[in-house]
């Protein structure tokens, strides 16, 4: 009898077995690889997210596009949002990703470069010395062209998420039926490390819907999250002054604020603030009129010039940032009156410092 047991037990577990095989088995048959499933015919809108939220606190920008990857066919459109906070962006095509031949953000009489901040598509190829749309499509009052593989297609600055100011804060590219296979460089002008790519795959070519697309880019964008998290805060001084770090970060992240907050200084007290960011502009700005980085003296110095004495009034050091790009990463300035002064970055709404001056 106890033989007779163990064989019945090996029985039932040999038909178990032979019932979990066979439906693991109607279930492969019946459910295509997630993959496969997420592939999709026909025209098709993907959405793209440019940057992405951050907290007032934090008050980070990300760097990148998300997902950074597209794949599209002919005829389908990529509908590119502006989710940051507090910053402008651009997507454009015709630019390669080491940026040889981008227009440069300011003109040479240092002011906001119209060929950047303001929308074009051409079949001109873009170069380093272009300061004006070469076609009239595609500006304000006319929607681009449909991305045909070539020239210059440039959306203009896509303001911010919560932006007062007038402006697009979506960009849609329409791909051509005619635009050939191959991928294409994805940049924003105004961010040098901020590239994407589009691969244009055959029209019976597979590619993923936009749902999978955009699951893709959430994946991407809490890596970028966790990434900006770990970024420490700057705590170096230069000697003899009082340091404000105006702005830090990565290649990808940029932490918008000045630390520390408030700067604390006696009555002929020096501040000087350095732009520890390897890519982000910024200004200190008191009392300046400027509203935005589309004014178009926003990249110049006004007032109160770097080093000079400091007691009110108009101070703008214009645009300091990472060299050779910008002439200067820092500006500074000596505090001759007692009181508290606050200051602005015009470039990052919601950048705002203090300073303290004692006797």
């Amino acid at each position: 009898m106890e033989g007779g047991g163990s064989v019945g037990r090996i029985l039932q577990a040999c038909i178990l077995c032979t019932a979990l095989l066979a439906a693991a088995c109607q279930t492969t048959k019946a459910g295509p690889a997630p993959q496969a499933a997420a592939r999709v015919s026909g025209s098709q809108t993907y959405t793209v997210g440019v940057d992405e939220p951050s907290t007032a606190e934090e008050h980070f920008v990300f760097g990148a596009f998300f997902p950074e990857t597209i794949k599209a066919r002919p005829g389908d459109t990529i509908v590119f949002e502006n989710r940051s906070s507090h910053d402008v962006h651009t997507v454009t095509f015709g630019v390669k990703p080491d940026r040889s031949n981008a227009p440069p953000n300011a003109t040479r009489a240092v002011q906001a470069n119209p060929a950047v901040f303001r929308s074009c598509s051409t079949d001109a190829e873009p170069t380093p010395a272009l300061e004006a749309c070469p076609s009239a499509v595609g500006h304000a009052s006319q929607p681009p062209m449909p991305y045909a593989g070539k020239g210059y297609w440039n959306s203009g600055a896509l303001q911010f998420s919560a932006a007062s100011a007038p402006g697009p804060k979506a960009a849609t590219v329409r791909l051509a039926p005619t635009i050939p296979s191959g991928t294409y460089p994805i940049v924003c002008l105004l961010h040098p490390f901020m590239n994407a790519q589009l691969e244009v795959v055959a029209g019976d070519a597979d590619r993923l819907s936009p749902v999978a697309t955009s699951a893709e880019g959430e994946t991407q964008v809490k890596q970028a999250q966790a990434g900006a998290a770990a970024i420490k805060e700057p705590v170096d001084q230069l000697p003899g002054t009082t340091t404000v770090a105006a702005g830090w970060g990565d290649k990808l992240v940029s932490v918008n604020r000045f630390s520390p907050p408030t700067a604390s200084v006696k009555v002929g007290g020096t501040v000087t603030w350095v732009d520890r960011s390897p890519y982000m502009p910024h200004t200190i700005s008191f009392e300046s009129p400027l509203k935005g980085p589309e004014d178009p003296d926003a990249f110049l110095p006004a007032g109160a010039r770097p080093g000079s004495g400091y007691s009110g009034g108009m101070a703008h050091s214009g645009a300091i940032g990472p060299p050779p790009e910008f002439p200067s990463s820092s500006f500074s300035l000596t505090f001759t009156k007692a009181g508290s002064y606050t200051y602005v970055c015009i470039l990052h709404p919601g950048m705002v410092g203090f300073v303290e001056v004692k006797e």
